[in-house]
């Protein structure tokens, strides 16, 4: 789809900040802190930076690496009138910029950065720039976002929002359909900083304000200011009760995309019981981000009618997918042991006397069921065994 990549190109500067850290002890008992601002970049990212920070005031930086046959990174820009700048001293808490050549080839590539420090302290650091991607703009390394699926009726946006703690972070992202007028999917993070400090529930209906790119026209989608006037509910994918840290980042929750026709009591029963019990182990380990995917499935082409005379598909079956790591550890930094995932798979006329055990599933069945790929961020030789988990005592059911 490349209708919208002009739009989504800005969002591309945007990519997820993965941070390196790694302490250097000296001998006379300094410390200091190097990192990378990002460990991978995509293929046709600009930039790169490296901050150290700790009691030497200079330190040296040399590019002793760097994959393939032609020089691609470089501490001096790459212009006609410039040689490739691969030694650089610099100063210690100010940012130094590493130049990038888009990688046009299919492989990923690697390079590796020296630092030495006036004290004498030394340390390497190393980052990956992706192979080519048409979709470079969506391949972020978030752990909540799926992989991409070409189709000409789905469009992809995030949202995005500042937070009291924590300043501009994505809100959520979607996968729309401008035919059923319903996300296939909502994907966001949760950690304490988007609940905490609660502000209520802003009950804000509303179309999708095309406030932030790309555009999802008003005329694909749902009316959800009103009931839509079938006895169903406006059920959230991202719950309201996950994003109550500003009443911007809340009234988000009530767009249009954000919403899926459901059951009322499957909506107000286990549902919501299910949502309850993600927060509540999101507390539980504080450390951790637990990564959520919500979605629609749809095995008919049954619909209802909104107020505005539209057709909304109707899901047959809502899930939810869950994942968190350890100890703090980014995910693609975690073994298999150390990562937790399970699915939960509903039909929407689901009775509130059922319990959550009983609609637990593992994440590679609701891939199946789907044609989706969840948390491809996981290390390639743990995802196999991460998916298949089915341990709702891991998530405290």
């Amino acid at each position: 789809m490349t209708i919208f990549k002009k739009y989504l190109w800005p969002a591309a500067l945007l990519t997820a900040m993965i941070l390196l850290f790694a302490g250097c002890d000296s001998d006379d008992g300094n410390s200091h802190v190097a990192e990378l601002t990002a460990t991978t970049v995509n293929w046709d990212t600009p930039k790169n930076r490296i901050l150290v920070t700790g009691d030497a005031m200079t330190y040296e930086a040399t590019i002793v690496w760097q994959e393939g046959d032609e020089t691609w990174c470089s501490f001096s820009s790459f212009t006609a009138a410039s040689e490739p700048l691969l030694t650089k001293k610099g100063m210690v808490s100010i940012p130094m910029a590493i130049y990038l050549l888009p990688n046009e080839a299919e492989t990923a590539r690697s390079a590796t950065v020296e630092l030495v420090l006036a004290d004498g302290t030394t340390k390497e650091l190393s980052f990956t720039q992706r192979a080519f991607s048409e979709t470079a703009w969506y391949d972020r390394q978030w752990g909540e976002q799926p992989a991409y699926l070409e189709n000409d009726t789905y469009i992809y946006k995030t949202y995005f929002t500042t937070l009291t703690v924590g300043g501009y972070v994505r809100n959520y992202s979607i996968c729309f359909d401008t035919e059923k007028r319903v996300s296939h999917w909502v994907a966001y993070p949760l950690t304490k900083n988007y609940v905490t400090p609660s502000f209520d529930r802003t009950n804000a209906w509303s179309y999708d304000p095309n406030d932030q790119l790309p555009v999802i026209p008003q005329s694909a989608q749902a009316n959800v200011i009103q009931t839509y006037g079938t006895g169903d509910a406006r059920g959230h994918q991202c719950p309201s009760a996950d994003r109550y840290n500003t009443l911007a980042t809340n009234k988000m929750t009530f767009y249009s995309t954000n919403i899926m026709p459901q059951n009322s009591r499957f909506n107000s029963g286990v549902w919501s019981t299910l949502e309850g019990k993600v927060r509540e182990n999101m507390q539980r380990h504080p450390s951790d981000t637990v990564f959520v995917v919500t979605g629609t499935y749809f095995a008919d082409n049954r619909t209802i009618t909104d107020k505005s005379g539209r057709k909304i598909g109707y899901p047959s079956n809502c899930w939810k997918v869950l994942l968190r790591g350890s100890g703090g550890k980014a995910i693609w930094e975690c073994s298999a042991s150390e990562l937790y995932a399970i699915g939960f798979w509903f039909a929407n006329s689901t009775s509130n006397a059922t319990t959550l055990r009983s609609h637990a599933t593992s994440v590679a069945d609701i891939e199946e069921k789907t044609g989706f790929t969840f948390f491809r961020n996981i290390p390639p030789e743990a995802a196999d065994a991460v998916k298949a988990q089915n341990r709702p005592s891991d998530w405290s059911l």
